[in-house]
């Protein structure tokens, strides 16, 4: 994996290379910036850790405010997005087990370095591409009305 900086969906995401079986990323949400649409992974479990300021996470509909030094663990199935509720950016580590959804980030991501690469990383063509290939990536987007932990796959 490429392991240079890009803004996938409007956050600032640094790939951290572990040789372990598990994905890290860095990440940096700037101010009032809204994550992914509610989705789960049924391959892997996700967690959060937050370096710096505040961000809300939602788990199967409950939202939870962590701040520095906090950490929530998302279980594999469990229908979870998040957000940045601040005028100030959060610093933030995620991680996922079995690595892989790693190419999420490097495939929709556009290059830092690029002029208007935060915008471009939120256009709507991109948005579009998101929504109808995310489920290849392990990324399932939650429906309306659907439980909100679905039965994870065997």
């Amino acid at each position: 994996m490429n392991a240079k900086t890009s803004w996938v969906l409007g956050h600032r995401v640094s790939p951290v290379e572990t040789g372990a079986d598990f994905g890290l990323l860095s990440i940096v949400s700037p101010p009032l910036a809204e994550g992914p649409p509610p989705h789960y992974h049924n391959d892997a479990v996700e967690l959060f850790l937050i370096l710096e300021g505040r961000m809300d996470v939602m788990c199967d509909g409950q939202w939870r405010s962590l701040g520095a030094g906090e950490s929530l663990v998302i279980p594999r199935g469990a229908v979870h997005t998040f957000r940045n509720p601040a005028d100030t950016e959060v610093k933030w580590i995620t991680t996922f087990a079995p690595r892989g959804f790693e190419r999420f980030f490097q495939d929709f991501g556009v290059p830092a370095e690029r002029e208007r690469a935060r915008e471009s990383s939120l256009s709507d063509e991109m948005i579009q591409r998101v929504v109808a290939d995310s489920a290849s990536y392990g990324m399932i987007l939650a429906t309306p009305g659907q439980p909100t932990s679905p039965t994870p796959a065997p």
